[in-house]
């Protein structure tokens, strides 16, 4: 279950194209930042110890509570948004209410997967962030 779920986040996360691997100076957030599966994927290359692993699995499932709950309330609201836009005269100012909620609940998204980012960064050593930058240099 838990590998099912650390599977669903890192999804999640590279689905969410907010860090999508891209020109890095077209990206200068994503780029001072380290996503789960990159740590993941490299933790024997940076040492990772087992505190810090047991700390940033803790943090992914605590974000990944969040993001189902927040993923939910989002398809919900976006089943109305298409709802109203699908009238035939939809009242401009219903819309607008609407997508405001919705732009709030992608923006909730964004904003818990920017902590779970810097949560994990801030649990690396220099060293560890080091190691990391070299190797997204070198993908």
């Amino acid at each position: 279950m838990k590998k099912t779920m650390i599977i669903m986040f890192c999804a999640l996360v590279c689905s969410t194209n907010l860090f999508a691997q891209q020109d890095q100076q077209a990206d200068p957030i994503g780029n001072a930042l380290f996503p789960p599966d990159l740590v993941m994927h490299n933790q024997d290359a940076i040492n990772l110890t087992e505190t810090q692993r047991n700390s940033i699995s803790k943090e992914m499932q605590d974000a990944q509570s969040e993001f189902v709950s927040i993923q939910w309330s989002l398809s919900r609201e976006t089943g109305k948004l298409k709802a109203l836009i699908e009238k035939e005269r939809p009242s401009e100012q219903d819309v607008l209410d609407q997508f405001e909620k919705v732009v709030a609940l992608e923006n909730k998204i964004k904003r818990r997967q920017i902590i779970l980012l810097i949560r994990i960064k801030n649990l690396l050593s220099h060293e560890q962030q080091e190691k990391l930058q070299k190797i997204k240099a070198n993908e």
